[in-house]
């Protein structure tokens, strides 16, 4: 049992987890019995929609703001988790750019607004995100938390909470008569999380109270929704069979379509087959479609899912008969085929004993719990979980045979944490004044195919060191995922320590700002610092200014790609040359899969040409931020050295006026 409980003073808040989902949400709190409990909204729905409506009068989140999308698409955002923790992603809702975090934090700011009708006001809480998040969209969850004016005491991995609840539920975290921890035998647990948007596979070992993952892997941009997307598809090509047109061409007609399809793959669980009438053009067709169809239109999809779930499990250096149970956690678990695919993989029945829906936000309370147990509670339970990284992390370094930048991995994927590692590297050149550490998250050797996490940097070394002297680069990576590194020059005693601040990562103004702004009701930027299309600015606000300078690095960066440079920019050039010349040949095969995409005849092709633009698109997206990171570092460099690019005379005016307004 977990309780914080304290006599003699008034009840404190309980603790509260909170499932943050792709498509749905979920808010958990412990009872006075230490039960985890799920808190039911103001519609009386255990699941709150991660859907977010803006009207004309107010923010709509929720059920309301789902049943409003086929009506109003411009106005509707959902989704929006996959996109957390990026720069290239702003969802457009009418008109307005707005970061992923901000809705985010409107979705947290419901939950929170209706658990506090039936607990009174809450703060601290536990927020959960997939295992395979990388660093930058964990801070982006930290981030909307605070948005909503919570304090995210820490996050947890939802396949580890999801163990956490099913520990919990059969008897790890209780006590037995004597008043001793009961004794239960170790137990080996396979976490297959299929979410709406998210897909996670973390193997576990409970022992006790301690849970320890050994290995995991998972997708961002794999869940439910993409076996919506397939019956939306399915629907469409069976519409213009008939009549020609295609229904998705209509934003309120493809809206209504998605919404269908959700349905459709809901009661195709229950049911072999099922209907739907579809409406376009005032043209209404009935499309009937089988669960033998939804499984062959979706077997690449699952096919997935499984490589995942086998790679998992060699990772951890296990056989299947080593898996005691293998546990269904996410809503699109549902799927009979899921459950069939693993009975065939593993040999064995996944359990089903856990709620799909429910244990996520169960366990993240029962993780709360334990953090904000008191000194005097004797009943508390302290479970200890012990995660692993999910992305290998390592810095920038250059061969001394090849001369070629390498990234030096320090931390390799699924390395138990907390850790903590010490390397030593050498300077590049004779009297070197500064060290810059660039850390870098991915598991290939090549910097370019890395996504930069930020710098840690030593600066004004004494003049005269020699080319080779030494550098100690401490790597430090916490339990929740969040990092930091520290460098110093032995010679000189030297150090710089920073905990890791995206380059990419969102400067956010407040959610009463953003709620102003998509309502309509903002007050003018002031004279001499208009917006653009991607970020409105504001004299006052130092965020604004900010985000508004990086945006004009970008711009002369990409002017500077293809000029003559001067030496000391010719690094930084030509890593941004080798970043967009990337991103141009990563953007021609997207253009190139999303035409087959439309040319595709019947339903095979369709499924094959849709996996590949999937896979085209998160390549684009990840060289484009890369070449928007490497433009950005040309760009400031530019600055720097007094380099005018041609045609950027503009730009630089005006980087001058933001520099002397930040002070810079």
């Amino acid at each position: 049992m977990i309780t914080t409980k304290q006599a003699g003073s008034p009840a404190p808040q309980p603790p509260i987890g909170i499932d943050l989902g792709t498509t749905y949400s979920a808010i958990a709190y412990l009872d006075e019995a230490g039960r985890p409990m799920t808190l039911k909204n103001s519609l009386g729905d255990l699941l709150t929609p991660s859907a977010v409506l803006v009207d004309q009068h107010e923010i709509v989140v929720g059920r309301e703001a789902l049943k409003a999308s086929a009506v109003e698409p411009a106005s509707y955002a959902e989704c929006f988790k996959r996109d957390v923790g990026t720069v290239v992603y702003r969802r457009e809702v009418r008109g307005v750019q707005v970061p992923p975090e901000v809705l985010s934090a409107f979705v947290l700011e419901q939950l929170k607004r209706d658990a506090e009708q039936r607990l009174g006001p809450i703060k601290q809480v536990v927020i959960t995100v997939p295992a395979f998040f990388d660093e930058s969209r964990r801070k982006a969850t930290q981030d909307a938390g605070r948005l909503a004016g919570l304090e995210v005491l820490d996050i947890i991995n939802e396949p580890t909470a999801a163990a956490v609840a099913y520990g919990h539920q059969h008897g790890f975290l209780r006590r037995d008569a004597a008043g001793e921890v009961a004794k239960r035998d170790p137990m080996t647990v396979l976490v297959y999380d299929l979410g709406g948007g998210t897909f996670d596979v973390t193997i576990l070992e409970i022992k006790g109270t301690q849970f320890r993952a050994i290995a995991t892997d998972g997708d961002v941009q794999m869940g439910g929704k993409d076996f919506d997307e397939r019956i939306v598809d399915h629907l469409a090509e069976q519409f213009i069979r008939q009549h020609g047109a295609d229904p998705r061409s209509d934003p309120q007609d493809a809206a209504q379509l998605w919404l269908d399809a959700q349905e459709l793959k809901h009661t195709l669980s229950q049911r072999s087959s099922t209907h739907v009438v579809v409406f376009h053009a005032g043209v209404r067709t009935r499309v009937e479609i089988t669960r033998q169809q939804f499984e062959e239109m979706t077997r690449d999809l699952l096919e997935r899912t499984e490589t995942t779930t086998s790679i998992v499990v060699k990772e951890a250096g296990l056989g299947w008969p080593q898996i005691d149970r293998v546990l269904l956690v996410g809503g699109s678990s549902r799927m009979p085929m899921i459950a069939e695919m693993l009975e065939r993989v593993t040999g064995k029945a996944p359990d089903r004993s856990a709620s799909p829906d429910e244990a996520i936000a169960h366990g993240a309370a029962l993780y709360a719990g334990m953090l904000m147990q008191r000194g005097d509670d004797s009943q508390a339970i302290a479970c200890q979980l012990i995660n692993v990284n999910s992305h290998s992390l390592g810095v920038i370094g250059v061969d001394t045979k090849t001369r070629e930048r390498v990234n030096a991995i320090l931390v390799p994927k699924n390395t138990p944490l907390p850790y903590r590692t010490r390397w030593i590297f050498q300077t590049a050149k004779p009297d070197q004044r500064n060290v810059k550490v660039s850390v870098l998250e991915g598991e290939s050797h090549r910097p370019e195919e890395c996504i930069p996490l930020g710098e840690c940097v030593v600066r004004d070394l004494p003049p005269g060191l020699p080319n080779g002297s030494k550098i100690e680069v401490i790597y430090s990576y916490a339990a929740n995922g969040r990092i930091a590194v520290s460098a110093r020059v032995p010679e000189t005693r030297q150090s710089a320590h920073v905990e890791i601040r995206r380059d990419n990562a969102h400067d956010l103004e407040d959610l009463d700002t953003w709620r102003a702004r998509l309502l309509g009701k903002e007050e003018k930027p002031p004279a001499g610092f208009a917006p653009d299309a991607t970020a409105p600015i504001n004299k006052n606000d130092r965020g604004s200014l900010l985000r508004r300078l990086d945006g004009l690095y970008i711009q002369i960066g990409y002017a500077a790609v293809g000029k003559a440079t001067p030496e000391p920019l010719q690094r930084s050039q030509a890593a941004a040359q080798k970043a967009t010349a990337a991103y141009r040949a990563a953007k021609t095969a997207f253009n190139h899969a999303e035409q087959a995409c439309k040319n595709a005849s019947g339903l095979s092709d369709k499924v094959q040409t849709s996996s590949l633009l999937a896979a085209a698109r998160t390549r684009f997206d990840q060289y484009r931020t890369q070449a928007n990171f490497a433009c950005l570092v040309l760009g400031r460099d530019c600055v720097k050295a007094g380099f005018q690019p041609a045609g950027t005379a503009e730009q630089l005016k005006e980087v001058s006026a933001l520099r002397a307004a930040l002070g810079q």
